[in-house]
């Protein structure tokens, strides 16, 4: 929906995208949470957090169970469950038979156009992915910058024009002339 001229009230469907096609089906880069972020204007638009679905792109199956969403001043946060990781204590890393790599995980995140926004408005949505990689030699987290991307929705300015057409010499026969406004 980048750059899409928006209404007010009108729902719009951000999607973001978690991708994990670059970790091993065995978790061998020792990923302990990843998960995405996406902040928006809360001044402009309205989100709810159970309204957020999330998809496995090689199953096509609704998987929202297995992120821990939230909605909190203007950022949305989706982050795998701490019920995949596979010891908490001595080995603290996603379990990849309870939560699968090498695939993109689909967010949809349905928000609403307030109808206090002004008219002319951009409506700007930043997200990016959040990877929480376990470092067993020195048994830290570590928090590899991901890419980022940012949309931007236009509310439309209202014009109201009126014109007449008008042709001096003669009279003006119906049909005659076509205007268009580009």
């Amino acid at each position: 929906i980048n750059t899409k001229t928006v209404n007010r009230k009108e729902k719009i469907y951000y999607q973001v995208w978690l991708d994990t096609t670059k970790f091993s089906a065995t978790n061998k880069e020792n990923v302990q949470s990843v998960g995405i972020t996406d902040d928006f204007d809360e001044t402009k638009v309205d989100v709810d957090a159970s309204a957020i679905k999330a998809y496995d792109s090689v199953t096509g199956a609704e998987v929202t169970a297995k992120f821990d969403i939230k909605v909190e001043n203007g950022t949305i946060t989706a982050t795998s469950k701490d019920e995949f990781i596979k010891d908490k204590v001595n080995n603290p890393v996603i379990d990849t038979t309870k939560f699968a790599f090498g695939r993109y995980y689909k967010f949809d995140i349905p928000a609403t156009v307030k109808e206090s926004v002004k008219a002319g408005a951009d409506i700007e949505n930043t997200a990016n992915q959040t990877v929480h990689v376990y470092n067993p030699v020195s048994k830290t987290v570590e928090k590899p910058e991901k890419p980022t991307q940012k949309r931007v929705n236009s509310v439309p300015v209202p014009v109201e024009m009126n014109f007449t057409k008008r042709l001096e010499g003669r009279e003006l026969q119906a049909n005659e002339f076509e205007f268009v406004l580009k």
